[in-house]
């Protein structure tokens, strides 16, 4: 009697044991599935987040530093700010367009140097858009208006001027560089190519470029669409590289050895992420844009879109524990945007979805290796924002 009076509470304790770790683990509520196709490995996700199911971890932005000013010193009021790059100590280089010129600032937003100026001389600029640093801390900036690249010392000095970034006959258009110890990676358009990666060794001579962009639904606005932008990118230090589309069709790529090596998908209530009209005509275009509720317009040499946006992504980024952080802005309603945030775990399951803001439009340049977000806000007045996401 005395042993089977201990046997029944010993086994109910090992079963309630099971059933809490069983219940309590993310793997038993995930309702997604993980398969291989064609050597890709696929990620399947519900609409709902695995934190988003506990009713927790909601995601918001901490902000730890602004550089820019309405009105104050000349160093700090902005005319056109293009694009951020961030040193190995933590400085901040601010590119701005329509001044032609790269102001430099130290993590604490204090202003150490200008590089550049109007002309067309040794490092002058007519428009500088594109700015990035090498694993030397040079500052390496693109301008689109003379097509050249100008390299520069962590003090300002000019080291190295590429007059044409060519592939074969064609002249390549970067929206972003990405330096590494051994050359460089362009992420651009080569005319009306549809390779998206291009790569130049060390002394920035072409090698190959790679990466086909797939198209979502209007093969001719999508074209028409990637002389503006290709989407988002980001590169892992293990050398994948992750990657959305600017129209999201939520599918987030992750390519290895310029191969797919994985996709991970979300359920949406957004099943596309845009709606088009074509037109040959200008003035009909200009007509069904006045007479519907359209967001968007796309005047091309000949042929026009008008139409819905509904989806796009503004940055793709991995952090540091491992997790993918997609931000998108969704389209609300009339004149009305969200600012949100996906989280993927670094496997591709779908953690949680978060509203970060209403027509916040934060251009998102870049992220260090503390986590900490660079961001365009073009508001009232153009300055840099730099935050962290707290969850």
């Amino acid at each position: 009697m005395h042993c089977k009076t201990m046997f029944f509470p010993a086994a109910l304790f090992f079963i309630l044991c099971f059933c809490v770790l069983s219940c309590g683990s993310p793997e038993g509520k995930w309702k997604g599935t993980i398969e291989e196709q064609d050597g890709v490995t696929v990620v399947k996700n519900p609409q709902e987040g695995l934190w988003d199911t506990e009713g927790k971890h909601e995601i918001s932005i901490e902000e730890k530093l602004r550089i820019g000013q309405l009105d104050g010193p000349e160093e700090f009021l902005f005319s056109y700010i293009s694009d951020i790059a961030v040193n190995s100590r933590g400085d901040i280089y601010v590119a701005d367009r329509q001044l032609a010129e790269v102001r430099k600032f130290n993590q604490d937003g204090e202003h150490l140097l200008t590089i550049g100026r109007r002309g067309q001389g040794p490092g002058e600029f007519q428009i500088v858009n594109i700015i990035s640093v090498d694993p030397q801390d040079h500052l390496i900036a693109y301008d689109s208006m003379m097509g050249r690249v100008s390299i520069f010392s962590d003090n300002g000095e000019l080291i190295q001027t590429i007059k044409r970034l060519i592939s074969g006959s064609s002249v390549i258009y970067p929206f972003k560089i990405i330096a590494r110890d051994d050359g460089y990676v362009l992420f651009g358009r080569i005319g009306d190519g549809l390779q998206m990666f291009h790569e130049f060794d060390s002394e920035w001579y072409y090698k190959e470029s790679y990466l086909e962009y797939e198209f979502i639904d209007n093969r001719e606005f999508e074209k028409q669409h990637l002389h503006f932008s290709l989407g988002n990118c980001f590169f892992k230090e293990n050398g994948e590289i992750l990657y959305t589309k600017d129209y999201y069709d939520n599918k987030i790529f992750i390519y290895k050895d310029k191969e797919l090596e994985k996709l991970i998908t979300r359920e949406s209530d957004i099943k596309k992420p845009y709606k088009v009209q074509m037109f040959h005509d200008f003035n009909k275009a200009k007509k069904a844009r006045e007479k519907n509720d359209y967001n968007f317009t796309s005047y091309g040499r000949g042929t026009h879109f008008v139409g819905n946006s509904f989806l796009t992504s503004s940055g793709i980024f991995q952090l540091s524990d491992g997790n993918i952080v997609n931000f998108v802005n969704p389209y609300i309603s009339k004149r009305l945007w969200g600012f949100d945030v996906e989280l993927y775990d670094q496997e591709g399951k779908f953690l949680s979805h978060s509203r970060l803001g209403k027509n916040l439009f934060y251009n998102i340049q870049f992220k260090d290796s503390n986590d900490l977000f660079y961001a365009i806000h073009r508001h009232e007045y153009h300055k840099v924002i730099v935050f962290r996401l707290k969850y």
